[in-house]
């Protein structure tokens, strides 16, 4: 995974036993590769305690004689500006980190820690968020610079390492938040696994292998059908006549270049667009801020830099999923019983008490003039605007300035509402009227699919 003549090789260094023994291996194998190796630390600003860690880290590195760069990124903050979760913010944190410093140092391979258990546990997450064949492959060994020497290698083993080779190490306790989808799998899904089939780790790798390996195959043959054809434009007269798995692909590998991998259109949405195609239905499909898919009669079009959209609305069916081609996302609504908590750490999920619903449910962009009254919102603060003649709750214009959402997106934000109002803004909160309160028996669970999402992607 080093090109033979060498060069800097930059280690992803968090301080815990998987980052300090691959940070150690490479230290002594330095002249052997003919690479020079320097250490890369995000602060991530979430724990207290981080900032000990970078002294242990600074202390590691000067016994090996290890270059160590520190940068500081507030990934709460991140996440809550981009609508992702901390996890996520904090991947991207790292990588875009990792990759500057690659650029400045001219680095021909950024190596990171990822263990054979990371493998298992990212597949069984991709499997469980909804994944095609490319989520069950996991992890590369290499994707572009980026490498993972440790990927056959235990958890186990390298805290043994690091044991054996009396190297200080960190411990991250956010890795026991049980609100981490990654905690749960770890400490519920796996030993239940492993109790059904004690040897169902080498299963599911080998599946990944042979699913690697039939994604190479397919992915020459798409390549190949799309060499002679034109990055903004296919005609329909060409796609019709495949076969789905092929249609499939095709349109996910020509949009690429124009969304990128982690920015892929959702199964669903992708599935939208075939369907239309092969109606040669006229449609509009909304894939990023700057990106367009507009299906004709005859073509399918590439289109930047469209202005937002016109006024849509569209009624919900309860329990079935609904397109929003405008937007390049989907929304699920249906009945639940309610839950004991009705909170969510997942800003784009709510739960809303049915009994408060008025009328038909619909999916609509803002409108001037549009007011809500947040959850929260204190009841005087509606009389106070009634006494002062003032329609009730806050200017939702106002909302998006708070959120910080740009105007070119304010448009494109769907609002669930029904005949009283707005019930729920994604990605900020629910309409106090709707509140999950004692007594209320029916609740409806509204979950958005973004685009954005990547482990949601139809890539993966």
């Amino acid at each position: 995974m080093i090109p033979p003549e060498g060069g800097t090789v930059i280690v992803g260094y968090s301080g815990g036993a998987d980052s300090t023994a691959l940070l150690h291996i490479l230290t002594r194998l330095q002249n052997d590769l003919m690479i020079r190796v320097h250490a890369a630390h995000l602060h991530h600003g979430i724990r207290p305690e981080a900032d000990e860690d970078v002294v242990v880290c600074q202390s590691v590195c000067e016994s090996l004689g290890v270059p160590l760069h520190v940068e500081r990124v507030d990934v709460p903050r991140l996440a809550q500006e981009q609508g992702l979760t901390i996890e996520e913010a904090g991947r991207q944190a790292r990588y875009a980190f990792f990759e500057r410093l690659a650029d400045e140092l001219g680095a021909v391979a950024i190596a990171t820690a990822h263990t054979r258990d990371d493998q298992i546990e990212t597949i069984l997450i991709n499997l469980l968020r909804g994944t095609g064949p490319r989520g069950l492959r996991g992890m590369p060994y290499q994707r572009g610079r980026v490498i993972r020497p440790l990927l056959d290698v235990s958890r186990e083993q390298t805290h043994t390492y690091c044991r054996e080779q009396h190297l200080p190490t960190c411990f991250d306790r956010t890795n026991l938040d049980p609100d981490q989808l990654r905690y749960r799998v770890r400490t519920e899904l796996l030993p239940v696994l492993y109790a059904l089939s004690p040897t169902f780790d080498r299963h599911l790798l080998r599946l990944a292998q042979i699913i690697e390996n039939e994604e190479a195959w397919w992915d020459a043959q798409i390549r190949e059908l799309l060499r002679e054809r034109d990055a903004f434009t296919l005609r329909i007269e060409f796609l019709r006549w495949l076969h789905p798995a092929v249609q499939r692909r095709l349109l996910r590998e020509w949009l690429r270049p124009h969304l990128g991998t982690t920015n892929l259109p959702p199964f669903e949405v992708l599935e939208g667009i075939r369907h239309a195609m092969l109606a040669q239905r006229p449609s509009s499909w909304q894939l990023s801020d700057t990106v367009r898919l507009v299906i004709t009669q005859e073509h399918l079009q590439i289109r930047r830099d469209e202005p937002p959209p016109t006024d849509y609305a569209y009624p919900v069916v309860l329990g079935s999923p609904l397109l929003l081609p405008e937007l390049g996302m989907w929304l699920e609504v249906e009945v639940r019983p309610c839950p004991e908590d009705p909170r969510t750490s997942d800003r784009d999920e709510a739960w809303l008490c049915l009994d408060t619903v008025h009328g038909q449910l619909i999916v609509r962009n803002w409108r001037h003039g549009d007011r809500f009254l947040p959850l929260g919102m204190a009841a005087g603060h509606e009389s106070l605007s009634s006494i002062a003649g003032a329609p009730h709750g806050k200017k939702v214009s106002r909302i998006f300035i708070d959120l910080k959402i740009p105007p070119a997106q304010r448009r494109r934000l769907p609002l669930l509402c029904d005949d009283a109002g707005i019930l729920w803004i994604p990605g900020y909160t629910i309409a106090e009227r709707a509140r999950v309160a004692p007594g209320c028996t029916r609740c409806l669970y509204a979950r958005l699919h973004r685009n954005e999402n990547g482990s949601c992607a139809s890539d993966t």
